[in-house]
């Protein structure tokens, strides 16, 4: 009997040799199915974006006009609004300048007037001081 106890532990012993090489060899299969299943799928990628790329590819082109069109309506967006801000502070100076002008002018007019007083004034009071001398004179005599 201790032969046969010996044969049925060697069985049992290699039946889970087997076990656990065929547990081994499930777990290997799965994994290089994974990792077939992974290649293919960079393959296919790599090939999409192989077509992407090439010089036919009419979606690559009209995504590029899209992107460009945007960024230039983006750009002139702001360009004009800055534009339009730069010519409204433009106009208000320039408003400003009219009107300064104006009373420049309106000062150079009341300026010219005064002189013209002051010349009429200092006339007079010449006149007025050579009639006083010749009454000076007279009553002297």
């Amino acid at each position: 009997m201790p032969i046969q106890a010996s044969l049925s532990r060697k069985n049992i012993k290699q039946k889970k040799k087997k076990q656990k090489n065929q547990q081994c060899d499930t777990q290997d299969n799965s994994q290089y199915e994974q990792e077939i299943n992974i290649a293919s799928e960079i393959h296919s990628i790599n090939q999409k974006l192989s077509n992407m790329l090439t010089k036919d590819s009419s979606n690559l082109k009209e995504l590029i006009k899209d992107v460009v069109l945007k960024l230039k309506e983006e750009m002139l967006g702001s360009l004009v609004i800055r534009i339009e801000k730069v010519k409204s502070e433009l106009f208000d100076k320039d408003l400003e300048n009219g009107k300064l002008a104006k009373e420049t002018e309106t000062f150079g007019k009341s300026l010219n007037e005064q002189k013209n007083e002051n010349e009429r004034l200092q006339k007079q009071i010449k006149t007025q001081s050579e009639n006083n001398e010749i009454k000076m004179n007279e009553l002297e005599q």
